[in-house]
């Protein structure tokens, strides 16, 4: 049966996206079994031994709250009902009640084994609808029923780690002003006995939570933000948890994240978690929910499906009169700049545009003054000048004094740049908390080379995913997913000109090669987000050495931002390895 299963969905997945991306997506998620070969004994390992447990039981905070444990139930098998109360049960955290509404209509099953567990132990409320109120009408009966300071949101049939809810209580202790709280996850077979497929989130980032409902399980809600966000709305059932995540996300003073996997999702054959085509038409409702949270915040854009259910993306309505500089911080020879001119004419339209080249010698004016002359048709303005100084002090300089609302900083050895490139670029650089917004861009070999900054990965500053066949998504598809970055790429940047100046412009005391992660760390310095969006795609005409290079210092560059270095990288995760860009588990010794 499950072979007839998957081989339903294969084709299904055939029909709609064609046999090549269906290869891909089987090499992906083979590549990805193959390094979390050994992930249950690595899990298992970090769980606290049962001295610790036993410590944390006869522990006490100085402030302790009642967490309600809130579960909508609709005909649960009753091995996985036992299963799941006997793991809020347990906790080694103690003060807390389960409340369950069960919706099963005439099945009395459920009713029968709550009824017993209420009966032995006191924490147990339970309710039994007078009918099935569908899955936000059930969550939201069993809020009516929680009396706690902070709500935990279960499904019927998952489980939680028996040490979940003191990890809870501890953030809460250390981050006080947190109101929703969420942690990382994994997804655990139907007979629970292996654990398979963790998640290890960044934290909040609010362009990924736009993406997809990244946050998922386990879910914490302070019942103050509870109040203000609102329940469940059942417009949105099989989308409802992500519409509810996005409003309290709005509301929310500060969002916590505990890198740990203190969840598990039940996988079977008919859950979302094994089968995601199985509620095709929740789809639709998270495509809404994100269109919806849009237009609460102010925002314009349009809400696309992408190819893997459940995962979107978000094009921001641009001003498309906007100027713009196009900067060429390096100096291509006469026939690259005629390409490169070439390709971004054919893909800006109008007189907004105007492309300043900083060379570093005066012998190669002369060419820009004879392409000038002989490509008049071409609707682009060419401003050269030539300096002494560092070509990044001279264009710092030269900022003060420009007209252009929007500075873009882009490689000039390109071969093809993706449709509706300007854009996608100003439709995220024009939103008020914009920072630096950068893409990704391919080699000539079509492989990822340069795209979102992560702090430490190889080195210093690494990009995610480099080396990454083009068509491939990454880690739960992070990289064709928009989020944010503490830094992305000056290879394809763009930046308000007013923030630039603002955050000081390339800093004279930072090496060349990181300026672009220092300029964008200064901009999130000042408050903004900066974003990497992944419909901003370039290929170059050269191909990427593939030598292993050794991590270069950069003492300038690490002296400024020792404290911030010093700390894991809150976009990525502290489980997963700095090593390599594949995003393996750290510490997790690869088998076979």
């Amino acid at each position: 049966m499950k072979n007839v299963s998957y081989a339903k969905r294969g084709y299904q997945y055939v029909k709609s996206y064609g046999m090549a991306k269906l290869r891909r997506k089987v090499q992906e998620r083979l590549y990805r079994n193959r390094l979390e070969k050994g992930y249950q004994d690595w899990m298992i390992k970090m769980r606290p031994a049962d001295s610790e447990k036993e410590l944390q039981r006869a522990h006490h905070f100085s402030q302790e709250p009642l967490f309600s444990v809130v579960v909508p139930a609709y005909c649960t098998p009753e091995p996985y009902l036992r299963e799941m109360v006997e793991s809020v049960l347990s906790q080694t955290y103690q003060k807390l009640e389960l409340c369950l509404a069960d919706g099963s209509g005439a099945d009395a099953s459920v009713q029968r084994v709550m009824e017993d567990y209420a009966r032995q132990d006191a924490r147990v409320r339970y309710e039994k609808l007078s009918e099935n109120r569908g899955i936000s009408g059930n969550t939201n009966a069993a809020l009516a029923m929680a009396g706690g300071d902070y709500v935990v949101l279960l499904d019927h049939d998952d489980l939680l780690e028996e040490h979940a809810l003191f990890e809870v209580a501890k953030w809460l202790l250390e981050h006080p002003d947190t109101e929703l709280l969420y942690t990382d996850e994994d997804k655990v077979t139907f007979d629970s006995n292996t654990y398979f497929q963790p998640h290890f989130k960044p934290d909040f980032n609010l362009d990924l939570l736009r993406s997809n409902n990244y946050i998922c399980h386990m879910l914490v809600v302070k019942r103050e933000l509870l109040d203000r966000a609102g329940r469940y709305r059942p417009e949105f059932d099989g989308a409802q948890d992500y519409d509810f995540i996005l409003r309290c996300a709005e509301k929310a003073r500060e969002v916590g994240h505990i890198p740990r996997v203190l969840y598990h999702w039940r996988c079977h054959e008919a859950s979302t978690a094994a089968n995601p085509e199985s509620k095709a038409y929740a789809y639709e409702a998270g495509r809404l929910a994100v269109k919806e949270h849009l237009s609460r915040v102010g925002l314009s854009g349009e809400v696309e499906h992408l190819e893997n259910p459940g995962f979107y993306r978000v094009r921001y309505q641009a001003d498309k009169g906007a100027k713009i500089t196009l900067v060429l911080l390096d100096a291509p020879d006469f026939s690259a700049f005629k390409k490169f001119a070439k390709v971004v004419g054919g893909s800006q339209k109008g007189e907004n545009l105007e492309i300043l080249l900083l060379l570093d010698t005066p012998e190669k004016n002369k060419f820009i003054l004879n392409f000038i002359k002989e490509h008049r048709q071409i609707p682009i303005k060419v401003v050269y000048c030539t300096s002494a100084c560092n070509k990044f002090v001279t264009f710092s300089r030269l900022a003060e004094k420009m007209d252009s609302e929007y500075l873009l900083f882009l490689e000039s050895r390109i071969d093809k740049i993706c449709k509706d490139f300007f854009e996608i670029f100003l439709g995220n650089a024009q939103r008020t908390e914009a920072g630096a917004v950068g893409g990704r861009i391919y080699d000539s070999s079509r492989r990822l080379r340069y795209g979102g900054k992560i702090l430490g990965l190889q080195g210093l500053a690494g990009d995610a995913f480099a080396g990454l066949p083009f068509g491939y998504t990454g880690y739960f598809h992070k990289a064709v997913l928009q989020q944010n970055y503490h830094g992305v790429s000056g290879k394809a940047m763009m930046v308000k000109r007013s923030h630039f100046l603002k955050a000081g412009g390339f800093s004279e005391d930072v090496e060349d090669r990181l300026k672009d992660v220092d300029l964008c760390l200064k901009l999130e310095r000042l408050g903004l987000l900066n974003i990497y969006d992944p419909g901003i795609i370039l290929v170059e005409s050269r191909q990427r050495i593939r030598r292993k290079k050794k991590a270069r210092r950069a003492p300038g560059f690490e002296k400024k931002w020792k404290e911030l270095l010093r700390e894991p990288d809150r976009h990525y995760n502290s489980n997963l390895s700095l090593e390599d860009t594949s995003c393996r588990i750290r510490g997790l010794r690869q088998r076979g």
